[in-house]
């Protein structure tokens, strides 16, 4: 079994290592059904990739943000922020800067002897493009939420300053200094005016405040200043009741119960999606039971581990059966199961030996 050897020790919670094993998995459905590649007849998940990449932003907030809380004001010292900025630099961009060099090797590759323009695995990619991803100023494919991620990498720091010192104040006031700026960053860019695949992170500034709301919520409750309820059965339901919307905005689902819509319908229901989201990922972390040791599954938490090499290179995979005309009943199990041997050997030989590279002390 796979250990999680990149996360900060002193904030491990193995059932969010399972729900980002989910939104990994919810991502490699969606884009198999698009492809009219299923895992069974009927078996239909158009369209929600979406919200497993909204899943993951929320995660990434919540887990980022709750050490950084531990810090208060001295988030801003040298040492600290070296440690952040070097930590997120080699859990992405290694990866990252690797999945783009054989976008532009194989375009270089498809055109030079195989006379294919516009050709390449992940995607064809010219130097200037490999430059502009890095620079994040362009997002082809899937890299448009890495990007978008990399952007919240650099706000963080001054949210969770602010918020810090909104809690001098306690608890409350920070919540309520939260709700005032995902209401604000809604009106300033709501997301119904947010692009196919937004590299701007205005659109999602929401998805990532409410990922920081948890945080505090959680940050409340670990030092004692919140008391869960008496009756946790309650949070407990809400958060099946938010499976069940979850479930119920799949758009195959919803074409069924309600009328038929297309895969993008539910697309831009960015605080939906996000509230949904933080009902079943509070309830994981703070209430035993069922959905609790759901998440805690070791086949669960070893998508989790492998989530990012998997995230980016399933598409290649799924581009590659369509290249090679190789279409099959089986062919999604393929792509999952190819995808996800190509992670695990990422994750052993480049993930993790780059994670715990440390150029400041």
């Amino acid at each position: 079994m796979l250990q999680n050897d990149i996360s900060n020790k002193a904030f491990q919670i193995d059932a969010l290592d399972g729900l980002r094993g989910v939104a990994a998995l919810i991502v490699v459905f969606s884009h198999t059904s698009n492809s009219q590649m299923y895992f069974f007849p009927g078996f239909d998940l158009s369209g929600i990739g979406k919200t497993g990449v909204f899943l993951f932003f929320l995660l990434s907030s919540f887990l980022l943000t709750l050490p950084l809380l531990s810090q208060g004001q001295s988030i801003f010292d040298r040492k600290n922020i070296l440690h952040f900025i070097q930590r997120r630099f080699f859990r992405i961009y290694p990866l990252f800067c690797l999945f783009l060099l054989a976008g532009v090797l194989s375009t270089y590759v498809f055109f030079q002897y195989l006379g294919l323009e516009n050709t390449g695995v992940p995607f064809a990619l010219d130097w200037q493009g490999f430059i502009y991803h890095l620079l994040l100023q362009r997002g082809l494919g899937v890299t448009w939420s890495i990007v978008v991620e990399i952007k919240f990498y650099f706000i963080l720091p001054i949210l969770v300053f602010i918020v810090n010192l909104a809690l001098k104040k306690g608890i409350t006031f920070a919540a309520i200094i939260i709700v005032v700026l995902i209401v604000c960053a809604h009106f300033f860019s709501p997301a119904n005016d947010a692009l196919k695949n937004d590299l701007r992170i205005a659109p999602y500034l929401p998805v990532f405040l409410i990922g920081i709301l948890l945080a505090v919520v959680q940050h409340g409750i670990n030092n004692k200043l919140i008391r869960l309820p008496c009756q946790t059965i309650f949070i407990s339901y809400l958060s099946w009741f938010a499976i069940a919307g979850l479930i119920f905005m799949t758009p195959s689902v919803y074409s069924v119960i309600v009328s038929p819509v297309d895969r993008y319908f539910f697309h831009n229901e960015f605080i939906i999606y996000s509230i949904l989201w933080s009902c079943i990922l509070f309830s994981v972390v703070n209430i035993p039971g069922m959905l609790q040791r759901f998440f805690q599954l070791k086949t669960l938490r070893f998508f989790g581990f492998i989530s990012f090499s998997l995230y980016l290179f399933h598409s290649s995979i799924i581009g590659g059966l369509k290249f090679l005309n190789i279409r099959s009943d089986v062919d999604a199990w393929v792509v999952l199961a190819i995808s996800s041997i190509a992670s695990y050997i990422s994750y052993i030989l480049l993930e993790k030996p780059t994670s715990k590279i440390k150029l400041f002390k």
